[in-house]
């Protein structure tokens, strides 16, 4: 898989004057679109770092890939406002795409769908220790960077044989899992043996992009749906619970 970022990053927060005269920093919201073999498929407003690990997180978490190596090529513009993504096989969409939000956390759109996704498919089972579930949930606890400046973002770390491998942020809970599952795609980290801990809340969707990454379990500050519940447990999906410290 080749990666071309002419955009990089930029700052994810910035210093602002508010109406009251005090100055507070305040997330910055980056939209951008995700091509899928030249066909607009997300829209995404996130903040404005690791695009290609999101637009990487976000195909395979949404079933419209199911591992890295379909990837041949993820190019970001010079501006960051345009992520294209070239698969090593054509991409059967919607004759009429429909538009649709999937998440309350952002202004994200899906734009297109495929026509077949693959069927969720049930989650390797490994035994999850305790230590590894409490080292997550200390370092949530104690704040990410820009949480700690804006107060205003959600988190994502990813854990790997005792060890966090990423901690990503972003406006959104999707797109900060998503960012985290693409960090693992690009340099090859089998995500059958991480373990997630996100920040937001576990409804079913969720709980599905868990599912389609294939991790064996996911770590929540917060509580699960009733349905988020029985999807985990209908696919295998180990559901922890752990309040910062």
């Amino acid at each position: 898989m080749q990666i071309m970022d002419q955009f990089g990053a930029a700052p994810g927060a910035e210093s602002v004057r508010m109406p009251d005269g005090t100055e507070r920093t305040l997330a910055a919201e980056h939209a951008a679109a995700i091509l899928v073999n030249e066909q607009p498929a997300f829209r995404v407003v996130c903040t404005p770092e690791l695009l290609p690990q999101l637009a990487l997180g976000r195909l395979l978490t949404e079933g419209w890939i199911t591992a890295a190596d379909e990837v041949e090529r993820v190019a970001v513009c010079a501006q960051g406002l345009k992520i294209s993504v070239q698969l090593r096989h054509p991409l059967a969409a919607a004759e009429q795409a429909g538009q649709e939000v999937p998440s309350c956390c952002t202004d994200n759109l899906t734009l297109a769908s495929p026509v077949r996704l693959p069927p969720l498919a049930p989650v390797p089972q490994r035994e999850i220790p305790a230590v590894w579930v409490d080292a997550l949930a200390d370092a949530m606890g104690q704040g990410l960077p820009l949480y700690r400046a804006t107060h205003a973002v959600h988190s994502c770390l990813l854990l790997r044989a005792g060890k966090i491998l990423y901690r990503c942020e972003d406006l959104g809970r999707h797109n900060a899992l998503d960012k985290a599952v693409g960090c693992a795609l690009t340099e090859g980290v089998p995500l059958a043996e991480c373990v997630l801990f996100t920040s937001g809340r576990v409804p079913v969707d969720m709980v599905r992009k868990a599912i389609r990454a294939g991790v064996p379990a996911l770590v929540s500050k917060s509580m699960p749906t009733v349905q988020s519940l029985e999807l985990a447990e209908e696919y295998g999906l180990k559901l922890f619970i752990r309040q910062k410290k």
